[in-house]
């Protein structure tokens, strides 16, 4: 990238939505989005269509546009796609991804664009996910750390792979004062579709259990017409609404601690009182229920998904990092429990593990988020492949790389960033954030070690390419297959980089390799990988 382009998203920082307009004034369909190179698409506006738009790009190198607002990728980067009117002077931008590499976390460092609590869902054949949204650090505008923030924003994709940043799609400014009661951080959302209407409802919540009602025309919003859920004409104090439209048209609500009910098909902001039903009985105590429920169904069978602390919270403190789940043939119960779905308590920062399940393109995806270890209260959304067994359980998950594609193949970049586990634990240890950028994992004491999961390559790779920084000679990597203390299959002591990236080859001897996780291993530190990719002598990649 750039220089000028990286002052450009530094500068931008934590404005990855569109720029925020006066009211009544227009504003771009899309805040940032991805694009292969060589493909293009158009940037449409919304709301009162201002003639003669002036359109500009921040670099011409990664993209063009052209007068109608049709983009042109032609390179790797990031590039601001600017949309102003000479008339008025009113201005909107969206940031533009050419070229990333599907992976975890979803998407780009780059955008600065931190969702958490994600509840996938499908409508009209592309996936959404709705969820809170961090700050970069977790700092508020306020000037306090915390999660989540004030405002939301809506991914959505049509294969998974290329995500766009819809923009914001509520505020809480926008929000009476009666509804949020003070709040001061949104916290985790979800939608639904209006089974009779066709417009959609996001249940959400602020920071103090504040949990309320909005509309919206599309999916991505913006969400309006804020009202109380109430439960016998009292409002609730209760977070982390989650929402089932059955086959029937029935709508259920889930929350912690812990229920789950019906809402009225008249008023969804009332919860008809005579279907509420106690889901702690249903529950382990071992590791205690925490937050997060959610609702999903699958054939004849109901999943109520949850977040379970590791442990008991008097004697190990608050630590949900266990996602939960429980089965039933009837939205209500009894309910079953069944076991975990995916943990990510021993990366780095772990703080917790909300998430949800929904299927898409013939397979069923598991969303989660993992924390930023550089950040304090700052998490990104990952995917990962799931499967299930014939009685309906769910096949644990482990947190992977590879995301989406389901592993790395020859050629495929890997970014040393995404990492599954670390050495150090839980502690951030080795892991460095470089804002506006792609991160790098930075190997400080002999034997540290990050591990990547995973790769399927059906033939044997011949060399390992990696991007490293060193300040000294004789550096060691090594990589290895299996376990940190597994067989090693290459090697290579590394040079003087003059404290510069700079990309090496060393050779491997990694056999046929179906699922495999493999760790990067320094032998000798410090040094520092920004990424890595298996190829063969006869591939040209640049």
């Amino acid at each position: 990238m750039k220089k000028t382009l990286l002052i450009s998203v530094v500068l931008l920082a934590g404005m990855v939505a569109c720029q925020q307009e006066p009211e009544g004034t227009w504003n771009l369909d899309r805040a940032a989005t991805m694009v292969d190179e060589g493909n293009c698409f158009s940037l449409h506006v919304r709301g009162p269509m201002p003639g003669g738009l002036v359109w500009t790009s921040s670099n011409g190198r990664v993209a063009q546009v052209d007068g109608r607002g049709e983009v042109h990728a032609l390179a790797k980067g990031d590039t601001w796609i600017l949309a102003t009117d000479p008339k008025t002077g009113a201005k909107d931008s969206c940031l533009v991804t050419v070229g990333y590499e599907a992976q975890n976390p979803i998407l780009p460092p780059t955008w600065e664009l931190y969702i958490a609590d994600g509840e996938p869902h499908v409508f009209d054949g592309r996936m959404y996910i709705f969820g809170s949204r961090d700050n970069y650090d977790g700092l508020g505008d306020d000037g306090r750390w915390d999660w989540c923030s004030d405002n939301y924003h809506v991914l959505w994709s049509d294969d998974l792979k290329h995500w766009t940043d819809a923009g914001e799609a509520l505020n809480l400014k926008d929000i009476p004062e009666e509804v949020k009661g003070g709040g001061i951080r949104l916290w985790a959302p979800d939608v639904f579709r209006d089974p009779k209407t066709g417009n959609y409802h996001m249940a959400t919540c602020t920071n103090n259990g504040k949990v309320f009602l909005l509309d919206a025309d599309r999916p991505e919003g913006p969400y309006t017409n804020a009202r109380t859920i109430t439960l016998n004409g009292q409002e609730l104090g209760h977070i982390d609404p989650g929402i089932l439209v059955d086959d029937d048209g029935k709508v259920y609500l889930a929350l912690p601690k812990f229920i789950v009910a019906q809402l009225d098909p008249d008023d969804y902001a009332r919860i008809l009182p005579e279907s509420v039903r106690d889901m702690t009985p249903f529950m382990p105590m071992d590791n205690e229920p925490f937050e997060g429920p959610s609702l999903r169904k699958r054939g004849d069978t109901y999943y109520y998904i949850y977040i379970q602390n590791t442990g008991k919270i008097a004697e190990n403190g608050a630590v949900p990092t266990r996602m939960a789940y429980l089965t039933a043939k009837h939205p209500l119960g009894p309910y079953t429990y069944q076991g975990l779905i995916v943990t990510n308590h021993n990366y780095p920062n772990a703080g917790n593990v909300h998430g949800s399940f929904e299927p898409f393109l013939g397979q069923y995806w598991l969303q989660y988020h993992k924390s930023v270890p550089g950040l304090r209260f700052t998490r990104v959304p990952n995917l990962e492949p799931m499967e299930f067994n014939e009685d309906g359980t769910i096949r644990e998950v482990k947190m992977s790389s590879s995301g989406v594609r389901g592993a790395f193949g020859l050629g495929d970049r890997v970014q040393a960033g995404g990492a599954v586990e670390y050495s150090t634990g839980r502690e951030p240890g080795m892991y460095q954030l470089k804002r506006g950028a792609y991160d790098f994992v930075s190997f400080q004491q002999d034997g540290q070690w990050a591990c990547y999961r995973f790769f399927t390559i059906p033939e044997a790779a011949e060399e390992l390419t990696v991007s490293i920084l060193t300040g000294a000679p004789d550096r060691r990597l090594e990589v290895r297959r299996g376990a940190p203390d597994g067989p090693v299959i290459g090697s290579a002591t590394l040079p003087d980089t003059g404290w510069k990236w700079k990309r090496i080859s060393l050779s491997v001897e990694s056999g046929r390799m179906e699922k495999e996780t493999l760790y990067l291993v320094a032998d000798r530190a410090p040094f520092s990988v920004k990424d890595f990719y298996f190829i063969n002598e006869c591939m040209v990649y640049e």
